[in-house]
């Protein structure tokens, strides 16, 4: 696995950096100005498991996410997702805005809204940050003020209104890569990237299950292994899969489990017990289990069948 720092809650994070603790576990809003007294002006790569939007209004040095970077750009506005690689090296002068949340924040009691749905072009791999100009910028401007009031404020509706000034940030940066980005750029490029990650998602499947694999953390059944490989967050993973295979993520996973496990039963005289620790399982019967949910029998009636 990787060594880069990774930070799963906004309150590591903020220590991590060293700006003061946030008051919502779920969302941050901030000012680069205030940020800049104690700030690490040069972080080394690291990950954490929110969304962040920012607005850089002018500051020298440059912020990395993903394989863009802020570094020949003035006025900004730059985004990263969950696990994906972001590093800086900034001069103490950075003027803007940003928030920081959570998957949750955003869906704020309708679970089944998800950002990679809603926003696919904000969440891949290769994130692109948009020039701005003074009057491009004043929209944007505005927002992050009336979300950094709110915030302040801290009432009983704050929350709310949070949550819903986040969806206006996210809009308006949906129209503004619609402006600044043409389709057929953006749909190729996005293309591009689904095809190389969904391959990369494939070959890490096949070789995590190679025998003698030996895993720290995780395990090779679950989608979330595969997205900390891939630096992404799980729900992103599972879209771009989607997208371009018509199948989820966890199906690909399963298909290939029960290949392997299929062939074993029949080619080999491995006992059920062996198979299951060939495919990583602790327990004998969690793979049984999982072998007739798959394909309706037992691994001894297909091995019986198969004969």
């Amino acid at each position: 696995m990787s060594d880069i720092n990774h930070y799963a809650t906004l309150d590591a994070y903020c220590k991590a950096i060293h700006i003061a603790a946030p008051k919502w576990p779920d969302f941050d809003i901030r000012t680069f100005e205030e940020n800049m007294k104690t700030v690490k002006h040069k972080m080394p790569p690291f990950k954490h498991e929110f969304y962040a939007i920012a607005l850089k209004l002018s500051g020298g040095g440059f912020a990395e996410t993903g394989n863009f970077s802020t570094e020949s750009l003035s006025a900004t506005v730059f985004f990263n997702s969950p696990y994906q690689i972001i590093q800086w090296d900034i001069a103490p002068d950075w003027d803007g805005y940003y928030i920081i949340f959570s998957e949750e924040f955003y869906q704020l009691g309708q679970p089944k809204n998800q950002i990679s749905t809603a926003f696919p072009f904000l969440l891949v791999d290769n994130t692109i940050p948009i020039a701005l100009s003074k009057m491009e910028a004043l929209p944007f401007i505005n927002t992050f003020k009336d979300l950094l009031t709110e915030h302040r404020k801290d009432d009983g509706m704050s929350r709310t209104i949070c949550h819903l000034g986040t969806q206006m940030l996210l809009h308006k940066v949906a129209r503004l890569f619609k402006e600044k980005v043409s389709t057929q750029e953006l749909t190729r490029t996005h293309r591009d990237n689904d095809l190389a990650l969904v391959s990369r998602f494939k070959t890490l499947v096949e070789t995590s299950f190679y025998p003698n694999q030996y895993f720290e953390y995780g395990e090779p059944h679950k989608v979330q292994f595969y997205a900390d490989q891939l630096h992404l967050h799980p729900n992103h993973l599972n879209a771009v899969v989607k997208r371009i295979t018509s199948q989820s993520a966890s199906e690909i996973i399963y298909k290939h489990m029960v290949a392997l496990a299929k062939s074993k039963l029949r080619q080999t005289n491995k006992s059920i017990k062996e198979i299951a620790f060939d495919l990583y399982y602790n327990y004998p019967n969690h793979f049984a289990n999982f072998f007739k949910k798959q394909t309706g029998k037992t691994p001894n009636t297909f091995r019986k069948n198969a004969i």
